[in-house]
């Protein structure tokens, strides 16, 4: 008869003794003073007795009173009655004392199964010898656990790279006989580094920049740069986050109040770079505006038990934060890993409002569980406890500082996103062996020292010798006998291609009114949502007792000459301005116009227009300066009157204009930072192509004139400008809206992207025949490239040649060979049209150079 509880702990180790008891005297002569004379061959003699005469309650997923006989540490560590094993001392040793205990209630195992005396002498044997075991030998079934507690780790001595990373790899290279001195090209680089930090291409002008830069220190500067830029950040990291988080904006789910989104919440954390440990614990133990990832979806029809809401927030939490997959155990133990059912509906538990019937292979067993963490090691949660205490018990512990899981975890995901396969993989089963622990624990730990700060885990990786090696072409992440050489060549996401095709043509999502405006049911809206969300956060200069400055418009109206308030030669011209920011602002806000049209760039890139001085472009500059130099620069345009169609008297006036007027605030909303146009702004009346960028030498630009202030005469514009800093327009804060806005489409199938409704950690990175179909025969690509083929052609470019290197340079980085510029002249054609253009961009964009990141 089988038992369970302390009784059978205590009952399974005296049951293996009885047999020795009843042939004591025979036993004691044959083994007196000799107990080395006995057979001591484990694999073939001890090893089956245990799994005879034990396994059954003893070994694989089966420890009764806690007691797993299946490996030499199990029997180490023992159960309740203390280890099992005290290697050369049999007689102190749980297991010999159990199997020879005189009582028959106690002695071990049960009646049926004992062992005869000779069994009993091997087993005594075995332990006086030391208990020796093959390495690697399991009983039954093993399933490791990887250790808890965050590790510290020494250390090897600086190399010719002080990035730890490289310090521990060093000696990782030198075991595998891997040379690591090589490093990519900067252009190499640098599309590597922009993709995989912003999911952006980097501009032909950024290119050349980077490749003329002569620092030493020029890539990690680099580095730092990207990750300030907090705008392009968070869109990128954003589609991140949405597949781990199931954030969609439309979708199942909605109906019923069922799921919500997170989407402003989510994107406000990403832009200003919220600790991590503070973002699980908001998740965790949700307010409003993130309570969408652990509501689940309420399912319609028949659903199985293991997908009831509350087994869904317990799958969630476990898989995206402790790379934990509780699905399997959901529904019955695990056949795949330790987790038991009970211990996943002690998860689900804490996010109930009644106690959760257990249900295995959806049949209710008629019993309940107390709420509890997967690591109870960390601390308990009151089962008495209200939800809402209950759930804040589990984010606490969820980021305790003992959790080494939590942040071993979140390494991992970064790791294998930069790299292209994680330091344990698959990266939602963090109980596998990483391929270096070492590396592992050092990230870990060092992320946690370092503020749970994700960018500063991003830097370190980036700028370390192992993510510049060039890329490992051969190897698959799923390799049972990885060796890391280098970062993994990786296919660009649904929205990186999306973004790089808007990169390279100039069309980026149109702002529909599904992104703009939320439904009854809480779908869309997505635009909207993460305005408001940046605006709340920045509203604490509101109530500052310096909030009256974001009023004060410290520009004035500037020109080429005095007089251009009432009369001005119609055309452009070019403004430039160039200022040092030691500190980047918290947030930093603009507002511009210009009688009659303008572009404006910040640092090279095109970021507002306009055409009507009484509609002024409201801007967040947050996203686009940078720490050093910065450049604003514009193109303003007084149009003439014969090209409006006005017959005016030679002495009526025809005013010309710019302004400008920005202010930047710290955390707490007070101003740290302001500029305006002045008299030190610079203007030409022709300017060569590289004008607007940042080192442009503007040796012989002369001063611009101060016309008057914001209110002056014709303009009188005051109130206007106000008015339009106080209340931005979506469409101006957020200037090329990017691929993570927009709703899923057949393009965005096709590569991809997953619907979110389940976590997704890692998307597929095998092409496949949808996505063939797609690219070659779908409307919204066709559509894009022959707008992006209209777009090029505007910039009047005469010479065939020029289009089709600056083609090249916008889509691959680079200039074409010959051969690729005779083929793409001739796809052009002499005088380039809109089809010929369409072409040579669809070749370009169905190149494994674009579509792949090396």
């Amino acid at each position: 008869m089988r038992r369970s509880g302390e009784r059978a702990a205590t009952i399974l180790i005296a049951g293996l003794a009885l047999v020795l008891i009843t042939a004591s005297s025979t036993m004691a002569e044959e083994t007196e003073g000799d107990t080395a004379a006995q057979p001591n061959d484990f694999a073939h003699q001890v090893a089956p007795i245990l799994r005879n005469r034990c396994g059954d309650c003893h070994t694989g997923e089966e420890r009764e009173g806690g007691l797993s006989l299946n490996t030499l540490e199990s029997m180490l560590r023992g159960g309740r009655g203390g280890p099992a094993v005290v290697p050369g001392d049999a007689d102190v040793s749980f297991i010999y004392e159990i199997i020879t205990d005189p009582d028959p209630e106690m002695r071990m195992p049960p009646e049926e199964e004992r062992m005869p005396a000779e069994e009993i002498a091997i087993i005594r044997a075995w332990i006086e010898a030391g208990a020796p075991w093959e390495d690697g030998f399991a009983l039954g079934r093993v399933f490791e656990r990887a250790p808890l507690k965050p590790r510290e780790v020494k250390l090897p001595a600086a190399g010719d790279s002080q990035n730890p990373i490289d310090r521990l790899l060093r000696p990782y290279y030198q075991e595998h006989g891997i040379e690591a001195g090589a490093r990519v090209d900067d252009r190499t680089y640098i599309r590597r580094v922009y993709m995989d930090l912003l999911g952006l291409l980097p501009s032909p002008e950024q290119v050349a920049a980077f490749e003329a830069d002569t620092r030493p220190d020029k890539r990690e500067r680099l580095v730092a740069e990207l990750l300030a830029n907090d705008r392009h950040y968070a869109d990128h990291w954003l589609a991140f986050w949405n597949d781990a988080l199931r954030n969609a904006y439309r979708g199942t789910g909605f109906i019923d109040d069922g799921r919500r989104q997170i989407t402003g919440w989510l994107y406000q954390a990403l832009y200003y770079n919220m600790p991590y440990d503070e973002f699980v614990h908001q998740l965790v133990d949700p307010e409003a505006p993130s309570e969408g990832f652990t509501r689940g979806i309420i399912w319609r029809g028949v659903v199985n038990a293991s997908q009831r809401r509350e087994m869904q927030a317990a799958q969630s939490v476990s898989q995206v934060f402790l790379g934990s997959n509780l699905k399997c155990s959901s529904c019955h133990d695990s056949f795949d890993g330790e987790w038991k059912l009970e211990e996943a509906y002690a998860l689900a538990s804490v996010f109930a409002q009644e106690p959760l019937e257990v249900a295995r292979c959806d049949a209710p067993l008629g019993k309940t569980v107390k709420p509890a963490f997967l690591f109870p090691e960390l601390g308990q949660i009151d089962p008495d406890a209200p939800l809402e205490q209950r759930t804040k018990q589990l984010a606490d512990l969820m980021v305790h500082p003992d959790n080494g899981r939590l942040t071993r975890t979140i390494v991992n995901r970064l790791w294998a996103e930069l790299m292209g396969r994680g330091i344990v993989w698959p990266t939602d089963e963090m109980d596998n062996t990483p391929f270096h622990r070492d590396l592992l624990d050092f990230l870990a730990e060092d992320f946690r020292k370092n503020g749970y700060d994700l960018k500063h885990t991003l830097r370190l990786i980036a700028t370390s010798q192992a993510y510049q090696l060039p890329p490992d072409r051969q190897a698959m992440p799923e390799m049972a006998d990885y060796v890391f050489r280098g970062p993994l060549v990786q296919r660009m996401s649904a929205e990186q291609f999306v973004d790089g095709v808007s990169k390279v043509t100039g069309i980026w999502q149109e702002v529909s009114s599904a992104m703009l405006e939320r439904d009854p049911r809480g779908q869309g809206g997505q635009l909207t949502a993460v305005r408001e969300a940046l605006a709340r956060n920045s509203a604490v200069a509101d109530t500052d007792a310096d909030a009256d400055a974001s009023d004060d418009l410290i520009g004035r109206w500037i020109w080429r000459d005095a007089d251009a308030a009432q009369r001005a030669q119609g055309g452009g011209i070019y403004l430039r301005r160039t200022f040092t920011l030691e500190q980047l602002p918290h947030i930093a806000h603009a507002v511009m116009t210009a009688d009659n049209q303008f572009e404006f760039y910040i640092n090279g890139d095109r970021v507002a227009t306009g055409n009507d001085w009484q509609h002024p472009a409201a801007l967040d500059l947050t996203p686009y300066l940078r720490r050093g130099s910065n450049t604003l620069a514009v193109l303003a345009i007084n149009w003439p009157d014969t090209e409006r169609g006005i017959e005016l008297s030679a002495s009526e006036p025809n005013p010309a204009g710019w302004f400008f007027s920005a202010v930047g605030y710290d955390i707490e909303g007070k101003t740290v930072w302001s500029l305006g146009s002045d008299a030190r702004w610079k203007f030409a009346d022709t300017a060569p192509d590289a004008w607007h960028a940042p080192g442009f030498d503007d040796a012989g630009w002369r001063d611009a004139v101060s016309i008057g202030g914001p209110n002056v005469t014709p303009w009188r514009a005051e109130s206007l400008l106000k008015q339009a800093l106080q209340s931005r327009d979506v469409s101006d804060l957020f200037t090329d809206v990017r691929a993570v806005m927009a709703v899923n489409d057949a393009l965005f199938t096709a590569m991809g992207q997953p619907n979110r409704e389940q976590v997704v950690t890692e998307r597929d990175s095998i092409a496949t025949t949808l996505q063939a179909l797609e690219l070659i025969n779908g409307y919204t690509l066709d559509a894009t490239l022959r707008r992006g083929a209209r777009k090029w052609l505007e910039r009047d470019i005469e010479n065939p040649e020029d289009l089709v290197v600056q083609l090249y340079q916008a889509a691959l980085s680079r200039e074409p060979n010959d051969g690729e510029r005779r083929a793409a002249v001739a796809l052009v054609g002499s005088t380039p049209s809109v089809d010929g253009v369409q072409d040579l961009l669809w070749a370009l964009v169905m190149l494994p150079e674009f579509q792949l990141i090396y």
